[in-house]
């Protein structure tokens, strides 16, 4: 049995869009409270001999910027504005009354400093050191689309195949490997059905395993919802879009777990899809489908949004 934890990142194309709000401050603002706080902590576990098996997805589009000399730049920047504020905080702080908020200035520019030199000694490349983190055995990194394009939307087979494989060969090209597990863009999903009421279209699954995906991650209502409903533009307005309690016919009132799987490929490998399901749960986690296996998933304790799973041989 193992527990998964899984990290996904991303950000849209902020480089070369000016900084604030929606532009380059964005991701160095990401850099700074995520990514470099992440590589620090996951470097000081690897200096002890801790194991961090965990899984982190970087999309291609975040990944091309982190990989960006642009980027490094922007970054540096970021950082230089950082420490000059702390600079003038104290004087402003002392002449508004603030004085005994002084002590936080001193610790948010130690922590910027201890950052900046982070990011100086791994030669501003966070892809490359997330990258050697993996060829570690350290931590397992996915990928995804590459664009971030919304798959069930998008109107043709040869668009989501594209996504799939260029968002694959990116990756490799930035991490050395191909990702054998692929975070869904907005975890949108779309079994194999009728595109607006007339060709059958396969299913996103079915486009993973083609790409070379072993398994991805989708949202947990997309599997509780039951039978598609078919495409959003042919369902009328006012109609029930989703229904998240329904059940399907057969199924167990209650039943926190609910599997789905379906044949994919010439060979028939099932992708399985499970999900916790109880009204007691405070968060619902994405879900982990798997393909080339049986995927059995066990309920967490009520109250927390993490699941367990264990993965054997195809039955």
């Amino acid at each position: 049995m193992e527990f998964v934890l899984a990290l996904h990142s991303h950000l849209p194309y902020v480089l070369n869009h000016g900084r604030w709000p929606h532009g380059s401050d964005w991701l160095c603002e990401a850099a700074l409270d995520t990514y470099l706080p992440l590589l620090e902590r996951l470097e000081e576990l690897a200096a002890e001999g801790t194991p961090t098996p965990l899984t982190i997805g970087f999309t291609p589009v975040l990944a091309n910027q982190l990989a960006s000399p642009a980027f490094a730049g922007e970054l540096e920047a970021f950082f230089a504005q950082r420490l000059a504020a702390c600079d003038e905080a104290p004087p402003a702080l002392q002449a508004s009354g603030d004085g005994s908020l002084v002590p936080l200035v001193d610790y948010w520019r130690s922590r910027l400093t201890r950052l900046r030199d982070l990011f100086r000694r791994i030669d501003a490349d966070l892809v490359s050191a997330f990258r050697r983190l993996q060829e570690q055995g350290r931590l397992e990194i996915i990928g995804s689309a590459a664009t971030h394009g919304y798959l069930p939307l998008l109107g043709r087979d040869e668009s989501i195949r594209l996504q799939l494989a260029v968002g694959q060969q990116e990756h490799r090209r930035l991490f050395g490997v191909a990702p054998v597990g692929c975070w869904l863009p907005e975890c949108a999903y779309r079994p194999r059905g009728k595109w607006r009421g007339k060709k059958v279209r396969r299913g996103i699954e079915q486009h993973l395993a083609d790409a070379g995906f072993r398994y991805f991650f989708t949202d947990a209502h997309l599997a509780r919802a039951g039978s598609p409903l078919g495409a959003y533009g042919e369902i009328p307005l006012g109609a029930e879009r989703f229904d998240a309690e329904r059940h399907d016919p057969g199924s167990t009132t209650g039943a926190r777990v609910r599997p789905r799987a379906r044949p994919i490929g010439p060979t028939a490998s099932p992708v399985a899809v499970y999900a916790p399901w109880s009204r007691r749960w405070c968060a619902t986690p994405a879900l982990l489908c798997r393909s080339g296996a049986d995927t059995r998933a066990t309920p967490a304790t009520s109250g927390t949004s993490s699941f367990t799973r264990s993965v054997g041989p195809a039955a």
